[in-house]
């Protein structure tokens, strides 16, 4: 993506509309309300979802395919496993559920079914309905309610012996729940479980495929799956732990455009730094709340001040990212010109815009009422 966040026109506002404001939260939280490490952030973990993905992508195909074959070679009750209505995956398989009612195991298989064959027309075939069957088909014939029925007669013979049902079962649900999620654009950086993390379901997914394609050396390059060379490559640490000082370029920009507008009579852009329901405390007692009453006080000080300089001397970032201290000095002519220091604490939204200032004015002439003149006595 060739984006230039930088230039852009208030970036909170086309971001939210293309991503959602809770889609969008999650990465600006991670990048201290900084919209551009946000958009890179964003970019990163679909690239990254598309790495994993194309590796999930082979263990998927390997996975209907050597269970399609070893169903077709062995289950010869009634015709092609898929189209039999008595088979372990069509047949009503009830089971009790921890609340004590019954649910039929086979219910979403047969949907399953039934929907791929639909999507593969009139006249569809077993290898067409088996292409057509989505992963998490293929991930609950492994599940407790078919180890009688499908996992013993059947499926064990796919994998090595001895292979645990349970925790295999567990593996390729993790696989399926990382795959759905990467299909619904979710964050895959910094999971709510540890075995969710990307280089640990690569793992996963790389020793399930090793096991149906022994062949499958594509996988690792010098023992190093394709997602821990991407991480190696383009490590999240990296657009991270530069958050905070692209943060701080992003608010200092403002502050310092926002002090420029006074200075020019030029406040085009003041909607894009300021939030709608901005709080601002001048120095000498006034409040403005909301844009619409801050627009209504710049014009009336437009009219009758003209501002000559507003010079910025320290800025000091809070460690909550948010929060800065700006020192500065006021020059301007009304009825008569006017000098004086001042002190700014001003806060930034979620979404990188100023929501809070407030003002602290002190005389610009400073006098030393303690010291001693040189060779005065005591």
């Amino acid at each position: 993506m060739t984006l230039d966040i930088e230039k852009s026109t208030a970036p909170s506002m086309w971001m939210e509309r293309w991503l959602s404001e809770p889609r969008l939260r999650r990465y600006l939280d991670v990048c201290q309300g900084d919209f551009a490490r946000a958009l890179e952030l964003y970019e990163w973990n679909l690239d990254l979802g598309a790495v994993l993905m194309q590796d999930i992508a082979y263990f998927e195909v390997a996975l209907r395919n050597a269970y399609d074959r070893i169903m077709r070679e062995r289950y010869v009750e009634g015709g092609n496993w898929l189209f039999d209505d008595q088979s372990p995956v069509n047949r009503e398989l009830p089971r009790k559920t921890r609340s004590g009612s019954v649910r039929d195991a086979n219910a979403l298989n047969r949907k399953a079914i039934k929907d791929a064959l639909t999507l593969g027309g009139r006249e569809a075939s077993p290898s067409s309905v088996v292409v057509h069957l989505p992963f998490g088909f293929w991930a609950h014939l492994s599940d407790r309610a078919h180890e009688r029925v499908l996992w013993i007669p059947y499926l064990q013979r796919v994998w090595p012996r001895g292979t645990n049902r349970t925790e295999l079962d567990a593996r390729i649900r993790l696989i399926n729940e990382c795959r759905n999620r990467i299909a619904h654009h979710e964050r895959l950086f910094q999971p709510s479980k540890a075995e969710l993390e990307p280089a640990a379901i690569d793992r996963v997914v790389v020793d399930l495929l090793y096991q149906l394609v022994p062949e499958g050396s594509w996988l690792l390059s010098d023992g190093e799956t394709r997602i821990e060379r991407f991480l190696r490559e383009r490590p999240l640490d990296t657009i991270i732990s530069s958050n905070c000082s692209k943060a701080t370029s992003t608010q200092e920009r403002a502050i310092r455009d926002y002090f420029a507008m006074w200075v020019t009579r030029d406040f085009s852009r003041f909607d894009e730094l300021f939030s709608p329901c901005c709080r601002y405390e001048e120095c000498y007692g006034p409040i403005y709340e909301g844009t619409e009453e801050l627009h209504r006080w710049i014009e009336h000080m437009l009219a009758i001040q003209h501002v000559t300089a507003w010079d910025i001397h320290d800025m000091v970032f809070a460690a909550d990212g948010q929060s800065v201290t700006v020192t500065w000095t006021f020059i301007a002519a009304e009825k008569k010109p006017c000098t004086f220091d001042g002190c700014s604490v001003i806060h930034f939204d979620g979404q990188g815009r100023i929501d809070s200032v407030r003002e602290f004015g002190a005389e610009h002439e400073r006098c030393f009422p303690q010291r001693r003149e040189e060779g005065t006595e005591e």
